[in-house]
């Protein structure tokens, strides 16, 4: 991959994301990941000043402790940060912007000035069925809620409308990667759209 790229990587929880984006990693070294919800950690304790918040935490308490006026600060910070990096290597913005609340969903996307700004030249959305993300939870909850298998389907609905959202206003093509195969073979997958 010569051209450096900005990759949106997105998906309901426990489709692989944080792994996938681990893996490139790796394999890219050159990559810049910018993990959203760690990112949204760091902003919460430099407003707050206390202690860092806990991943599982931010999880769990999502909509108690994340304001839509923190989401659109750190939009900006990725903004300034993609329009200086970008030129230099590549950038994957590991994102999952649908989260589910006590009340049912909330989805906090980027706006269309945003995402026009941010111009991902590919955009990912990884799913497996409610099966596998249920038994993947269940395995190592990390915060995550169990969900029923109604509100996996619609967490993954919610997610690929939004990711479709973000195609069409920036006319780029979206992949959809079913992620219940071995994470090696996801890599792979995700490296050969990247050539």
């Amino acid at each position: 991959m010569s051209t450096p790229k900005v990759i949106y990587l997105t998906g309901a929880p426990a489709t692989g994301k944080s792994t996938l984006s681990q893996n490139l990693a790796k394999r890219m070294p050159e990559l810049k990941v910018f993990t959203y919800s760690k990112e949204l950690r760091k902003l919460l304790q430099r407003k707050s000043g206390g202690p860092i918040l806990a991943e599982d935490d931010i999880r769990r308490e999502s909509a108690r402790v994340v304001t839509a006026q923190d989401v659109e600060e750190l939009d900006q910070e990725l903004v300034e940060m993609v329009r200086r990096e970008r030129a230099h290597r590549s950038i994957l913005i590991d994102s999952h912007p649908v989260t589910k609340e006590q009340y049912g969903f909330r989805v906090t996307g980027f706006d269309a000035a945003t995402i026009q700004c941010l111009k991902p030249d590919v955009l990912v959305c990884l799913y497996a069925s409610a099966e596998v993300t249920r038994a993947r939870i269940r395995a190592d909850a990390m915060g995550r809620p169990l969900l029923t298998v109604f509100e996996s389907d619609m967490h993954t609905h919610l997610q690929a409308s939004l990711v479709t959202q973000y195609g069409l206003l920036t006319g780029k093509a979206v992949y959809f990667f079913e992620s219940s195969c071995s994470q090696e073979e996801l890599t792979e997958t995700l490296l050969k759209r990247l050539r």
